[in-house]
């Protein structure tokens, strides 16, 4: 009876206001509550987008905007009071809609209202001011200790302001600079560190981009170089007091044409320039600083550095040793490379015989870079012919530029360098075993931060000269057109005009056919014709990349160039469509990924020997006629993104290794599942919807995303998947309803707005030992993690686990269970699950038999502990439990009002004799929110008063907000 006098008593109240209002009320409630629900959905999806953009852009040097911060907080609150609106208008009843209309409408406009201000001009992100530069990796250094502290001495003293280093190549003026680079790091002087590399192919615009990239900055290519000067020196000037390294600068210029401030006195700035002539620091102005060669006390402790220690013992070897050091005259990179190839090597005849080498390369010889060629050259010729081939072939990209690893040993196969060895996981591990020897040997170096690796400039200056009748090498030349008809000569094996500005080619070219040209690179220039008659020059060639060129369309003579093998078009988005393809027998490889054809070559089923076919990408490819793949018998690797209509397209595609695909049910992915033990890389969609494939090749993956389960159902998943995502698939309360018994190497999971799952598992499941990442997100139903029966244990479900992450699971109460062996658990995150009391939860048997001792539960590699706005959570663990963390750098604990006691353990935490905590400890930063909630909760330690100790570590909301606000 008291439910229904509330809703009465506002009736005849409202039955007072204008009869016109009741009326719009009643009669379009139904619009209102839809209304309702779309400004709801609406504000749920630039929420959602926002968020992503944030973990797309979360790098080192950056955080969120302040108003970003409250923008979120705006809508946490509206969204709250939408469920709340929501619950009503569901137990409502049709007599009272009416009541409701005005608070739904409400609440909808203030939604929309919210909406609306989630507008941040210049992104969402701004500078974090603590950071002004990262280490560069570089090895430890040795020698050069007057020369590294002459350079550091300039930069922190006023006298100075442009320091030229200059050297022979080899010599080590990039690992000085490095060094000292890395030591400024540890100075307050200045703001921001710059690193930029030049390079032989100076152009000014590319320089200006990569000092304003520095900055975070971007300049417009359509303005005058003039106007991005200008525009530049504003970016330097707003940074002010920075230290800007121009590493590898092979001529002089001009400061101000290009936008660089000169330093003076007043600014703080410092301009440092590295370069192999001494011209160029006089030129310019500079200070100079000359890099002298190494002694032999100091080239023979680089030497042991890398070639090892343990070979010493024997006098008979130090001694040839040090003979061999000496015909390296102090050449820092050629003792390196010298080490790198003799490395493990301990019986005396070789060495001799390698001394034997280098005197007869060398001898009469006094130029030291000759020298460093020699050294080089003997490392080269030590190599297997495989290898050479393999090294020489990275000459063809730009000086300096990165390669991806995967790029270059895919690269190798395509050009025939790697044996034929029956799969292609065979050859790619081959590919691999070559790419780490180069490395090893210090002919190939590693990229910063990077899956890549270059050429040192004299590594590939002696490739392009032991190639210089083969290779027509001008890659990142800037070149408009293609080089002379004198650079062509008929013995060219391979071109390479990759990365340059040529838009357009010679209707008619004089010079004569290139009988031994196999190699035709192109790719990255602005291209947009190519005459007919072009490929009648090139009647052998069996590799042609004309990658990211911005072609319309290819010339029919294409058809003639029967000997092709490799034909690659990636990233070609004008190209709508291809001559026929019938003649290319020979062809193995076809990439299209990314371009913008509209149909399938005509032709293609008749290519019976391709291994590897690229459709991915291909958004105006609308479908496939039926029976094309079906005939492509020899495919390997197959990447399409567009929803395939049948599974059993791929039936007679038996040696498939690389599959990267969309199908439309789930009958379809066991179609194929259930025949594929062969495929090693995988990356699979299954969607009902129309949908933009994001495929990925970091793990074998599986994403299900809109798919209904029913009772019964059954899903058979490819053999050796590492990945399962599911996303907005209803009809499923756990995992263990898809079934998991072919996924023994599971180490990522992550479920997403899945509105029925109640458990991610259950303990009778084992196959969840290995998983290492779970993200669960929006799961309004999730009571559980692990569903336990009735004598049933979940110990060591979860042995493998690193990372688990929680966010808007409103039902789950509990989040461990004590029984869990959780010792490799590195990153815990939970944020928005407003029913969660506890995070580590024992039995009620075990709590009421335990004493009062304190019980430890281990987490040894935890790392990373974020809890925000859990408004129920009462406590981490037991009243007598502590967490044992050993290795945890960073806590968040945020809106977590009922929390009222700390229960960490941090036995790596010392104190020095003052009290303060020692440098070495693991822990940098405790971010929490509100300050009176830190002043109230308790935190003990056995040893020491811990709220005290770590106050400096310490950061409150208000404190971080006006970080931002200072920035």
């Amino acid at each position: 009876m008291a439910e229904l006098i509330g809703p009465i008593l506002d009736v005849i109240k409202f039955i007072g206001r204008k009869a016109s209002k009741y009326l719009k009320f009643q009669r379009k409630f139904t619009e209102y509550v839809d209304d309702f629900n779309q400004a709801q959905a609406d504000l749920r999806a630039k929420e959602a987008d926002f968020q992503q953009q944030l973990k797309d852009k979360h790098h080192f040097g950056k955080m969120p905007k302040q108003a970003v911060e409250r923008w979120f907080e705006k809508v946490e609150q509206k969204l709250v009071h939408a469920q709340h609106v929501e619950d009503k208008i569901s137990k409502g009843k049709y007599l009272f809609r009416s009541c409701l209309g005005k608070l739904v409408d409400e609440a909808t406009q203030a939604m929309k209202e919210v909406h609306a201000e989630g507008n941040f001009s210049g992104g969402l992100v701004v500078n974090d001011p603590s950071t002004i530069a990262v280490n560069l990796p570089t090895p430890e250094v040795v020698g050069a200790i007057d020369v590294r502290e002459e350079i550091y001495q300039y930069l922190m003293g006023d006298a100075v302001g442009l320091i030229g280093v200059w050297g022979m190549g080899g010599i080590g003026k990039t690992t000085i600079m490095k060094d000292v680079h890395n030591r400024l790091l540890k100075e307050s002087k200045f703001r921001k560190l710059i690193w930029v590399t030049v390079s032989q192919d100076f152009d000014i615009r590319r320089l200006q981009n990569n000092i304003a990239s520095q900055l975070e900055r971007n300049l417009s290519d359509d303005e005058d170089t003039i106007v991005r000067a200008g525009k530049l020196s504003e970016m330097l000037r707003g940074q002010m007091r920075y230290v800007l390294i121009l590493d590898d600068v092979w001529r002089s210029f001009s400061l101000e044409d290009v936008g660089i401030l000169e330093p003076t006195k007043n600014n703080g700035c410092k301009l440092v320039l590295t370069t192999r002539s001494e011209r160029v620091v006089q030129s310019m102005g500079f200070k100079k600083v000359k890099v002298p060669c190494f002694s032999m006390e100091e080239a023979m402790n680089l030497f042991l550095s890398k070639v090892g220690q343990d070979m010493l013992p024997n006098p008979t070897l130090e001694s040839l040793m040090k003979l061999a050091v000496r015909e390296c005259d102090g050449l820092p990179l050629a003792v390196v490379t010298l080490a790198g190839c003799m490395r493990g090597k301990s019986d005396p005849r070789m060495w001799e015989n390698a001394i034997d080498e280098l005197r007869g390369y060398i001898r009469n010889i006094h130029d030291m870079e000759d020298k460093v060629y020699g050294c080089l050259k003997f490392s080269y010729d030590r190599l297997k012919r495989i290898d050479q081939d393999c090294l020489l072939y990275c000459a063809l990209y730009p000086e300096d530029h990165g390669i991806y690893k995967d790029e270059i040993t895919e690269k190798w196969m395509e050009e025939g360098l790697i044996d034929e060895m029956g799969s292609r996981k065979a050859m790619e591990g081959s590919s691999h075993s070559i790419l780490q020897k180069l490395e090893e040997n210090c002919l190939l170096e590693m990229v910063q931060n990077r899956p890549c690796i270059k050429m040192h400039d004299l590594v590939r200056d002696m490739a392009l000269h032991i190639t210089r009748k083969r290779f027509l090498v001008k890659a990142g030349m800037q070149l408009e057109e293609l080089p002379n008809e004198e650079d062509w000569g008929e013995d060219l094996e391979k071109v390479s005009l990759m990365h340059n500005r040529i838009s357009t080619i010679p209707q008619m070219m004089k010079s004569p056919k290139f009988p031994k040209l196999t190699t035709l690179l192109l790719s990255w220039n602005a291209l947009k014709e190519i005459p007919e008659s072009f490929f009648e020059h090139f009647p052998n060639l069996k590799i042609l990349d004309l990658s990211y060129t911005r072609l319309e369309s290819l010339p029919n003579s294409i058809s003639f160039l029967e000997k092709l093998t490799v034909l690659l078009l990636r990233g070609c988005w004008c190209l709508k469509s291809l001559p026929c393809l019938s003649k290319l027998q020979a062809l193995k490889k076809l990439d299209l990924g990314s371009s913008g054809i509209e149909e399938i070559p005509q032709g293609l089923e008749m290519l019976v020997n391709l291994r590897y076919l690229n459709l991915e990408r291909t958004s105006h490819l609308a479908w496939i006629p039926t029976g094309t793949l079906s005939k492509l018998c020899r495919l390997q690797y197959l990447a399409i993104h567009l929803k395939l209509r049948s599974a059993e397209e791929l039936r007679e595609l038996n040696k498939l290794e690389v599959f990267e695909g969309w199908f439309h049910n789930v009958g379809d992915l066991n179609t194929f599942a259930s025949k594929r033990k062969t495929l090693y890389k995988f990356s699979i969609l299954v969607s009902y919807q129309v949908n933009t494939f994001r495929p990925t090749t970091s793990s074998n993956l599986v994403r299900l995303e809109g798919v209904p389960f029913g009772v019964g159902d059954e899903i058979i998943l490819p053999y050796g998947i590492e990945q399962l995502i599911l996303v907005r698939c209803w009809g499923v309360r756990s995992i263990n309803d898809i079934g998991l018994r072919d996924a023994p190497d599971l180490k990522a999971c992550e479920l997403c707005a899945c509105r029925d799952l109640e458990s991610v598992i259950s303990s009778q499941c084992e196959q969840l030992q290995t998983l290492e990442s779970l993200y669960l997100s929006n799961l309004e139903n999730l009571k559980v993690i692990v569903e336990v029966g009735a004598g049933e244990s979940s110990v060591g479900i979860f042995s493998s686990l690193k990372e688990i992450s929680l966010s808007g699971c409103g039902k789950i109460k509990k989040l461990f269970s004590a029984d869990w062996v959780l010792s490799n658990l590195e990153e815990i995150s939970v944020m928005y699950c407003s029913e969660l009391e506890e995070i580590i939860t024992e039995s009620e048997k075990k709590r009421l038999g335990s004493n009062n001792d304190t019980i430890k539960f281990p987490f040894p590699k935890l790392r990373r502990l974020e809890l925000t706005k859990l408004v129920q959570l009462q406590r981490i663990c037991s009243e007598n439990g502590v967490m044992d963390c050993d290795s945890l750098e960073f806590i968040r604990i945020r809106d977590c009002p009922k929390l009222k006691r700390i229960p960490l353990y941090l036995p790596q935490l010392e104190i020095d004799d003052e009290g303060k905590l020692s440098p070495s400890n693991s822990l940098q930063r405790i971010q929490v929110h509100p300050i009176d909630w830190w002043e109230a909760v308790e935190w003990e330690h056995p040893n020491f008063n811990i709220k005290n100790v770590v106050r400096p570590l310490l950061r409150f909301w208000k404190d971080i907000i006006e970080e931002w606000e200072w920035n």
